[in-house]
């Protein structure tokens, strides 16, 4: 389940990031591109720790 969902957030990611950049370019949308780039790497770093197994919402680490 957390591959899924990693593999999911990844293009989303990217499409953040790279509307970001692109909007960076453009003097002014400079508010817009900086949310974009940092939503884009949140979801990034979210999707990589799904991806890895380091964070894992369904363990039952607590009995």
């Amino acid at each position: 389940m957390n591959i899924g969902l990693g593999l999911i957030l990844i293009p989303i990611a990217i499409i953040l990031v790279i509307f970001g950049v692109f909007s960076l370019k453009k003097n002014n949308k400079i508010v817009v591109g900086y949310g974009m780039l940092i939503t884009g790497m949140l979801i990034l770093s979210a999707s990589v720790l799904l991806l890895t197994g380091i964070y894992d919402p369904y363990a039952n680490h607590i009995r």
